[in-house]
């Protein structure tokens, strides 16, 4: 039998440290990221951290873990570490919360490679921290963050451009971090990343797009700056969960039970609660989110003829939300259960 104990990975202490290679910089949800990719849909900054908080780079990728605690064909987790390994991409490691190392298959191209690093692997790294994410595309109203969940091409992020073009700023697309605020509630940070979207919204929205700004090769979906970005984070204001129907549209809350059952279905991943261990953690947030905000059914006609009619129901929900929600609210210091101390203010 073949020994692997040159491709066994013994978990260890260690510290970010800094790139061998031209380093691109970039603020994702709230974090200072270095990497030696670049990414097109992330938006670059000129950092003001000395050291980044989160790094990216190529190097050496253990094919498994030595003491794995879950394991299945593609993934391995042990304390502090998850490997994954993906066929004609690559394999990452993504330790403590704090650094993604990759080896990249020989015929991965780098926007396929920035996909799975800015989407997968970025989301495992942030559970890691202790924060939850979503698969949604959120914007700012006002003093709260507007959360917009589904399936790939549920419209989500037609929906956030849409808003965008009324003037509304964006805080997501695709991959949405909330962390605990501390006082039972939770906070939606600005992702940092342009919007993607497919020809026939683009179109719609007669908006540019350039070939070079393709998702993938050969791809009908593009990166596209958005009009208005927002820096600071912003407390949850409402969850809607994109559902087709027939006209009129309409918004109808959600029992909680079944609240649970949508946020757990729209987590990013949701493959990751279970690899990760952190349900529990899940299922506490899913009850303070709809303690604090609420979890509603948008339903609508995927129609852009719809649209105006649509942005217009939502602006009037708004309008009966954001003074209930301010009048609600109370400063109890209650710690919520999803957050990890390594990672506390």
């Amino acid at each position: 039998m073949e020994s692997r104990s040159t491709t066994m990975m013994q978990p260890r202490a260690h510290a970010v440290t800094s790139l061998q290679t031209a380093v691109f910089k970039y603020l994702i949800s709230g974090l200072a990221v270095w990497s030696d990719v670049e990414f097109p849909s992330a938006i670059s900054v000129a950092s003001e951290h000395p050291i980044p908080e989160i790094l990216i780079r190529a190097g050496d990728v253990p094919s498994c873990l030595e003491f794995p605690l879950h394991r299945a064909d593609h993934w391995e987790t042990t304390h502090g570490f998850f490997l994954l390994r993906l066929a004609g991409v690559g394999n990452f490691l993504i330790r403590d919360g704090r650094e993604i190392v990759y080896s990249s298959d020989p015929a991965c191209g780098t926007r396929k490679l920035a996909l799975y690093l800015l989407g997968t692997c970025f989301a495992i790294l942030l559970h890691q921290r202790g924060n939850l994410v979503l698969h949604a595309s959120s914007i700012a109203v006002g003093d709260r963050a507007m959360l917009f969940c589904g399936p790939s091409r549920a419209g989500k992020s037609t929906l956030a451009a849409l808003l965008c073009r009324r003037g509304y700023a964006l805080l997501n697309d695709d991959v949405c971090t909330l962390c605990p605020a501390g006082d039972d509630s939770y906070e939606v940070h600005p992702d940092g990343r342009m919007l993607k979207l497919w020809t026939e919204s683009l179109d719609e929205l007669q908006w540019d797009r350039e070939p070079e700004m393709a998702v993938q090769e050969n791809f009908q979906k593009y990166y596209c700056a958005p009009p208005v970005t927002e820096a600071h984070a912003r407390p949850v204001g409402a969850i809607y969960l994109l559902h087709e129907a027939m006209p009129p549209a309409y918004i109808q809350r959600i029992p909680p039970l079944r609240g649970m059952w949508e946020l757990k279905q729209n987590a990013y991943r949701p493959w990751l609660l279970a690899a990760m261990e952190v349900g529990e953690e899940f299922f506490g947030a899913s009850v303070a989110l709809q303690r604090n905000a609420g979890v509603y059914l948008l339903g609508r006609q995927k129609d852009f003829a719809a649209a105006d009619a649509l942005l217009d129901l939502l602006e009037e929900h708004w309008s009966h939300l954001l003074p209930r929600l301010r009048e609600n609210h109370a400063d109890k210091p209650a710690q919520s259960p999803f957050r990890n101390p390594a990672f506390a203010p």
